[in-house]
């Protein structure tokens, strides 16, 4: 029996050691921390919980359905509607549509001057820079009231730097408010982590990290971990950062991530009735807050889970900020908003990778560690951060799918020669 061995058990490893063990491999998931990844839930005392930001499994019904259906072999899930808004002025008593509309305009006193400048722009059109391609589509001044400094507090760099093949299927500019994703969203009925647990009940779990390879010529032989030990397999797929296991002297920079996850008892709803969650683009330190009513769970009246999203990196004055900081930051927020709140429990997420940065430079940098880790044939990669790419929970499963296609394909060559 071909032996696997699997960096990482987030959604990336659990769904691809899954599929592989079914296929008759013996597979072992190697992880540092705890099954779940990013998609760890936050547990409250209170007995609550939540995701660490909302993840929802999203995917077109035909060309996509393997999502789906890996899910639905777990948990189940239905179709819902999604909504968001959006608060360029930070007053929760004025929202706007997200994805920004084209009505948003009338609420603003220079509309006439804003639709004159949409009638100047080429509308959505190939652009290699995040700004230039939101230019385009909504003009300077939308631009700038919507995009330009919510981007730059997300990713912690100039818009103008920012590049990248997500613009197009991440940004949309519809006439009218409008779903997320523009519809076919789903949530599981169970934990993403329990489900995850299941996928890898069949395999063998370590919890170790992994710090090097040991190799002969183009193959990997085992891995070395923080404790000492090494793992001998016949292949490997890798779900964390190649610098972290390649010789190389270069590291990747990511933006990173702490979600306070608050329950709260208050006043009222933070947002409108049909809203989650709302995004701020304006001088707040956290960029979105999720309102946690979709989660499966019951709730008395009047109580409330929520995230909230401070981007920043590692070692700044967010990343390290003391736990009561983030809560107090909160309830500071609502009371200006005239919101009467009480935290009844509190949890602080740091995820130092949550997002690869979208810029030539450290693109061309992940390109050169993980030529150093493809050239060996019997190690495989998938994942947002093992590949360096803004992606999403259906673009890693569909990764997997094609991890498990590539291993038998390459199989089939071997016993064949």
């Amino acid at each position: 029996m071909t032996d696997i061995t699997i960096i990482g058990a987030g959604v990336a490893g659990c769904s691809t050691a899954y599929l592989l063990e079914k296929e008759g491999f013996d597979v072992t998931v190697v992880e540092k921390d705890a099954v779940g990844g990013l998609l760890r839930e936050i547990e409250f005392e209170t007995g609550y919980h939540c995701d660490s930001a909302p993840h929802l499994l999203f995917f077109d019904d035909e060309e996509e359905a393997v999502v789906g259906e890996l899910f639905s072999e777990f948990t189940h899930i239905e179709p819902r509607e999604f909504y968001a808004a959006t608060y360029p002025r930070g007053d929760l008593d004025d929202p706007h549509h997200y994805p920004v509309s084209k009505q948003n305009i009338d609420r603003w006193d220079d509309a006439d001057r804003i639709r004159e400048e949409l009638e100047q722009a080429p509308g959505k059109t190939d652009a290699e820079f995040f700004e230039e391609y939101m230019k385009k589509q909504v003009g300077e001044t939308l631009y700038e009231r919507y995009n330009r400094s919510y981007t730059e507090k997300h990713w912690g760099i100039d818009p103008k730097r920012i590049t990248g093949d997500w613009f197009d299927f991440k940004i949309s500019f519809p006439e009218e408010e409008q779903e997320f994703f523009g519809g076919g969203a789903y949530y599981p009925d169970d934990k993403y982590t329990d489900i995850l647990r299941s996928m890898i009940a069949d395999c063998d779990l370590v919890f170790d990290g992994v710090t090097g390879l040991e190799t002969e010529g183009d193959r990997i032989t085992a891995v070395e971990t923080e404790t000492g030990d090494r793992i001998e397999s016949d292949l490997f797929v890798s779900t964390i950062d190649p610098s972290i296991i390649v010789d190389t002297d270069e590291s990747l920079e990511y933006r990173s991530m702490v979600i306070l996850g608050a329950h709260i008892g208050a006043d009222e709803s933070l947002f409108p009735d049909h809203c989650d969650w709302g995004y701020f683009p304006n001088h707040y330190d956290f960029t979105r807050i999720t309102d946690y009513e979709f989660v499966p769970q019951e709730t008395p009246a009047g109580e409330y889970i929520l995230t909230v999203e401070f981007p920043c990196f590692v070692g700044d004055d967010v990343w390290s900020s003391d736990e009561s900081w983030y809560a107090d930051y909160l309830l500071e927020f609502l009371d200006e908003q005239g919101i009467g709140a009480e935290l009844l429990d509190a949890k602080v997420r740091r995820a130092p990778r949550a997002y690869p940065l979208p810029v030539t430079e450290e693109i061309e940098k992940f390109e050169r560690i993980n030529g150093k880790l493809s050239a060996y044939e019997n190690m495989f990669n998938l994942g947002r951060v093992s590949t360096y790419e803004y992606i999403w929970i259906k673009d890693i499963v569909q990764q997997a799918y094609k991890t498990r296609e590539n291993i038998l394909g390459e199989l089939r060559t071997e016993a064949d020669d």
